[in-house]
């Protein structure tokens, strides 16, 4: 068969009595989902019967009994077979002969984290199966694009500042991502559309969206308010030295553009091609935070930073007050 498909195509591709699926990758919450997909459908159409092996665990004689004997419960059987990855040679190379004859009343999902297709056995079974890729999210715009189709599914909707407000405040992880966005559902209730303000609401107490109102606090300069959220992280377990990193991280970005601007790089050029590590919904935002500092005031900033660093790794001082020194000084300059 050798079908690829992605994991949208896979939530809307028919599921039928007899294919195999073979899904390779790290991210266990597209593995899970497409999973248990095929096996509510299989469940609801043929009430197959359901086995779960584990490649670490599976042997020869136990993996050739379930792969060639038939249901004694059902007339359709669905074997997931998970880390696969892990399968001995002899295991393995059952399970490649299988691929030769499989069973019509029988459907396989093989779930691996890695497959070498230079091995013969791994290319007979690519071969025969649907592969899908079940990646972890490397850009903001593979969380968009989950997120919009959930919302879609969901019957929701979603405000343009809203849906960046959410990318730019959660991790690129797909799982988090969905805890966020059942609270988020929660939170509003019966209501059909999602305002930014629902967003920073619900996600405003997570870790990056914490992140993200202090980056916007130092951008504006705001002693005060960036103060009560230096205290709130220290309050929730942030030690003081992941504080100040995010200190380091920001001005570090804000001398890179301040450099750009130095030297008439446009704006445009500027987010385009200077600002990959950032989301693309915080690039503008960055731009601006950096018209509140000069080249000027950042190295009076990095020699608080630097001494503080120094004071951190060496001084007996509690580090919560040598942060909060620093931040002080640091919006002063």
């Amino acid at each position: 068969m050798g079908v690829s498909l992605s994991t949208s195509q896979a939530m809307c591709h028919p599921i039928k009595s007899g294919d195999v699926y073979l899904l390779v990758g790290t991210d266990y919450y597209w593995a899970d989902r497409i999973s248990d997909r095929i096996k509510d459908r299989l469940h609801k159409q043929e009430q197959a019967e359901l086995i779960v092996l584990y490649g670490e665990e599976v042997r020869s004689a136990q993996l050739n009994d379930y792969l060639d004997s038939i249901s004694l419960f059902s007339s359709a059987k669905l074997i997931l077979l998970k880390n696969a990855e892990q399968m001995r040679k002899a295991e393995l190379d059952i399970l490649a002969s299988y691929m030769g004859n499989p069973l019509e009343e029988q459907t396989l999902v093989i779930s691996a984290e890695k497959i070498d297709a230079r091995i013969g056995a791994w290319k007979k079974i690519r071969e025969a199966a649907i592969q899908i890729a079940v990646d972890k999210p490397k850009f903001a715009g593979s969380i968009r694009e989950w997120l919009e189709g959930e919302l879609k599914a969901l019957q929701k909707t979603m405000s343009a500042k809203a849906i960046e407000e959410f990318i730019s405040r959660i991790e690129l992880d797909y799982s988090t991502a969905n805890n966020e966005l059942q609270k988020l559902l929660l939170l509003i209730g019966g209501r059909k559309s999602i305002t930014e303000n629902d967003v920073i609401q619900s996600l405003g107490t997570t870790r990056v969206g914490a992140l993200i109102d202090f980056s916007r606090a130092l951008g504006k300069r705001d002693l005060r308010q960036s103060l009560i959220l230096a205290y709130k992280m220290l309050d929730s377990d942030w030690e003081p030295l992941q504080v100040f990193f995010q200190l380091q991280k920001f001005y570090t970005l804000i001398w890179r553009i301040a450099l750009l601007k130095d030297k008439h790089i446009s704006a445009s050029e500027i987010m385009s091609s200077h600002l990959a590590d950032l989301y693309p919904s915080q690039k503008k935002e960055y731009l601006d935070f950096s018209n509140a500092y000069n080249l000027k005031s950042i190295r009076s900033i990095f020699e608080v930073l630097l001494e503080t660093d120094h004071l951190l790794k060496s001084s007996n001082t509690d580090n919560s007050l040598l942060l909060i020194r620093c931040l002080t000084e640091i919006l002063s300059a």
